[in-house]
């Protein structure tokens, strides 16, 4: 219990407790603003207890005597027999003091009329802030095997059942620019080790890049340096694009090896299949399947003998089949492949686009 003195009163202080860091913790009745009860017994320099309405001027300082004042509230306490109660702070998050006002050591400083006791006030975390210390465990199911294994992260947070049916998300990030990842040195494009960032899942991993479906330009960048891209990926119609080779890695006698994809000047789709003529000439029939896909107002088709003749040609190419001859007039029945090409519906007009690059990659713009 500390004794403030000043010429007219004295103020001893029964309980001061502030919630630090509190702000983001939720419970069952909702979320707390960063507020902290004060009780105490006022008397008057004699030491007798005082009666009355007194108003009250609560500062929060960053330093025990000078330093930045960083919230200021006042308000006309009532007063029965010395004896006050009553609470200081904003009741709602970010109401006139931010998370990072909180971050500090602070010390209350208290102002009766126009008289202010000294010395300033400590302020020390509550045990409601002690849950956000290293090695803490944030827990809707606590039971007694949770506290203490945190399996090397600083905090870990937990809720909901095990099989997710009625889980809330564990932590969510709201905002312009919601989550930012930073290395011990402070550098956002700065990887410390090759491992840097682990996302472990036994589920799905879900990212929606157009959660409002506005159709807008959303994007997700992967760069090698801040200046280079090298892939992104379009919210607004699911393209991937690409600096570098596309690969599978494929095992290969006990060895990863990489095959590599093939790329197109348009976006195409391709399909094979095989035929066999019979007096010199055979119809096709597309697949239907591949032809929901595709436009065959205007296709590519490649034909391969795979007996003696000829030679053959397509002709009569409809939205449904097409034609293989045997050149000459030829009357040969052999069997043959084909390879047909065609633009992919809705990019038929695409062709070598230019992608313009990023100006400035932290704004994803």
């Amino acid at each position: 219990m500390q004794t403030f003195t000043r010429n007219r009163y004295a103020l001893l202080a029964l309980t001061v407790g502030v919630l630090l860091m509190m702000a983001f913790l939720v419970g069952c009745t909702g979320s707390l603003g960063p507020v902290m009860s004060y009780q105490g017994r006022l008397t008057d320099a004699a030491g007798q207890p005082l009666n009355g309405n007194f108003q009250f001027t609560f500062r929060l300082y960053n330093a025990s005597t000078a330093g930045t004042s960083i919230y200021t509230e006042t308000q006309t306490i009532p007063v029965v027999n010395g004896l006050f109660d009553t609470s200081v702070g904003p009741t709602t998050i970010l109401a006139s003091m931010r998370p990072e006002d909180l971050a500090q050591p602070l010390w209350l400083e208290v102002t009766i009329g126009t008289e202010t006791l000294t010395p300033r006030q400590r302020l020390l975390g509550s045990p409601y802030a002690f849950t956000l210390m290293p090695g803490a465990v944030i827990s809707s199911t606590f039971n007694t095997t949770i506290p203490g294994t945190m399996a090397d992260a600083v905090v870990k947070i937990v809720n909901g059942e095990p099989d997710g049916a009625t889980s809330l998300p564990a932590l969510q990030l709201v905002g312009n620019t919601a989550l930012e990842l930073m290395d011990v040195n402070g550098a956002i494009a700065s990887i410390v080790s090759p491992d840097y960032i682990h996302i472990r899942s036994d589920n799905n991993i879900l990212l929606y890049l157009d959660d409002d479906n506005n159709a807008g330009n959303e994007r997700f960048y992967v760069y090698g340096n801040p200046t280079t891209e090298y892939c992104r990926f379009s919210g607004e119609d699911g393209a991937w694009y690409c600096t570098g080779a596309k690969g599978s890695v494929n095992d290969v006698n006990g060895e990863n090896r990489v095959t590599y994809s093939m790329e197109s000047t348009e976006v195409v789709f391709e399909d094979f299949g095989s035929g066999k003529l019979a007096d010199g000439a055979a119809t096709v029939t597309i697949d239907s399947l591949f032809a929901a896909t595709v436009d065959l107002s205007e296709y590519h088709v490649f034909v391969t003998p795979l007996g003696d003749c000829n030679g053959l040609y397509v002709s009569n190419k409809t939205a449904t089949s097409f034609e293989v001859h045997e050149l000459g007039g030829g009357k040969a029945s052999v069997e043959f492949d084909y390879r047909i090409v065609a633009n992919r519906s809705g990019y038929e007009g695409v062709r070598m686009e230019i992608l313009a690059p990023v100006t400035d990659q932290s704004e994803g713009k």
